[in-house]
């Protein structure tokens, strides 16, 4: 069926932002206008392709939404989020100023601290819009290494066109101007790509 006209309007569905033209978004089952929005999202962690950090610490950034966690649950999402080591090499650690909209970080950097927000409170469910398209190889490659062990267990939901995150997936959708043209296991799906069975959508 039809899923909106954007790449990302998956995602916003199942956050609960907007509604679906027809059909029906389920959790586990249930309906997600049945469930509490404040509970859902507290279940999901969900790393956009623009994060917006403001003027402060690094880790206030992190915990933006979640200042009650404790400092072991701030190191292991700055591990997951591969920003251990640029903790570790500024004199200031956690308490570095990012500056007003991250001016001091790298796009990549950027990206990194909306991965440790989306992880930070181990959601069983991440949804990332492009979660590596402002880093470079290695950069990425940390982050696929990291999200394998991460992952494990989790519902991970990626929007992206880089062909190297789908090393973390098990099935892939493709949606071609709003609507799905082909869905299945990872194999299946690349071969038909490969093989130019799947047809665009008219």
């Amino acid at each position: 069926g039809r899923v909106g006209s954007g790449k990302s309007t998956l995602l916003r569905l199942i956050l609960g932002l907007y509604q679906p033209q027809g059909g029906t978004i389920r959790i586990d089952g249930v309906d997600i206008r049945q469930l509490d929005p404040t509970q859902l999202r507290r279940n999901i962690g969900y790393v956009g392709q623009d994060s917006t950090l403001f003027f402060g610490s690094l880790k206030e950034n992190i915990l933006l939404a979640t200042p009650h966690l404790d400092d072991a649950d701030l190191l292991a999402a700055a591990q997951v989020a591969g920003l251990a080591d640029m903790v570790n090499t500024h004199p200031r650690g956690f308490d570095m100023v990012v500056g007003e909209r991250g001016e001091s970080l790298s796009g990549g950097q950027r990206q990194g601290v909306a991965i440790a927000r989306a992880v930070v409170h181990n959601p069983p469910i991440l949804l990332m819009d492009e979660p590596t398209g402002s880093m470079d190889h290695s950069s990425e490659e940390t982050i696929k290494r990291n999200f394998q062990e991460f992952g494990a267990g989790k519902t991970m939901l990626i929007v992206t066109h880089r062909t190297t995150l789908l090393d973390l997936v098990d099935r892939i959708i493709v949606v071609d101007n709003g609507k799905i043209v082909a869905d299945g296991p990872k194999a299946r799906v690349i071969e038909a790509l490969r093989q130019g069975r799947i047809e665009k959508s008219s």
